[in-house]
């Protein structure tokens, strides 16, 4: 099954800034990878959200940043 993964960049006022970034993914696992490296890659000043769906547009989950700190 083939997942997509939404990055979008948000401003200061909580609406997305720009064009979204769209990624394919073969499993769920490479949509976790893609999802946590572009929102914890991003600087501080530029945050972004992930938005994972499967291939019938399922919301699988939505990341917003710093799994380590959640999991610690």
């Amino acid at each position: 099954m083939a997942y997509r993964v939404r990055i979008d960049r948000i401003g200061k006022t909580g609406v997305p800034r720009s064009a979204p970034r769209i990624y394919n993914a073969s499993n769920v696992a490479d949509a976790v990878t893609i999802a946590t490296y572009e929102v914890d890659g991003s600087k501080p000043d530029r945050p972004r959200v992930a938005t994972a769906t499967d291939g019938s547009g399922q919301i699988m989950f939505i990341y917003s940043g710093r799994l380590a700190e959640a999991l610690g």
